[in-house]
C-alpha cells in the first residue's frame, strides 16, 4: 500500500475516532439529563409521600373529634386518590429508572468504540510513521549513494 493511501486512511480513522466521541459526548449528556429526570421523580415522589402522611396525620386528628361518615368515606376516596397518584410516580420512577439503564448501557458502548477507534488509529499513525521514516531513510541513503559516485 502506498504512503498516500495509507495517509488516506489515516485521515479516515481519524475521523471515526472522532465520531465515535462525539457519539459519546452527545450520549454522557443525555445519560445526565435523564438522571436529573430520575432525581426529579424521586424528589416528587418523596414530596407527595410527605403530603400524604400530612393529610392520613389530618385525617387521624379528625377521627378522634368525629367524624360523619359522609366525612369518612371523602377522606377514604381521597386517601385512594393519593395512593393512586404515588403508585403512578412509582411507576415513572421505573420507566425513568429502565430508560437510564439503557443510556448507560449505550454510553459504554460508545465509550468502548471510542477506545477501539482510537486505539486503531494510533496503530494507524505508527505504521505510517513507521513508513515514512522509512521512506525518508531511503531516499537519504540514495541521496548519499547518488553523492558518492
Amino acid at each position: 500500500m502506498k504512503t498516500e493511501q495509507l495517509r488516506t486512511l489515516q485521515t479516515l480513522r481519524v475521523l471515526r475516532e472522532q465520531r465515535a466521541a462525539s457519539q459519546l459526548a452527545a450520549q454522557q449528556q443525555r445519560c445526565a439529563q435523564t438522571h436529573g429526570a430520575l432525581s426529579d421523580a424521586k424528589e416528587q415522589l418523596r414530596l407527595h409521600r410527605e403530603a400524604v402522611a400530612r393529610e392520613a396525620g389530618e385525617i387521624y386528628a379528625s377521627l378522634t373529634e368525629g367524624l360523619s361518615v359522609a366525612s369518612w368515606q371523602a377522606a377514604q376516596d381521597r386517601l385512594r386518590g393519593l395512593s393512586d397518584a404515588e403508585q403512578l410516580l412509582e411507576g415513572d420512577i421505573s420507566q425513568v429508572s429502565s430508560t437510564l439503564q439503557t443510556q448507560e448501557r449505550e454510553r459504554d458502548l460508545f465509550r468502548q468504540e471510542r477506545l477501539n477507534r482510537q486505539r486503531q488509529s494510533d496503530a494507524w499513525r505508527s505504521l505510517l510513521d513507521g513508513r515514512e521514516n522509512s521512506e525518508r531513510v531511503a531516499g537519504e541513503l540514495r541521496e548519499e549513494q547518488g553523492l558518492g559516485t
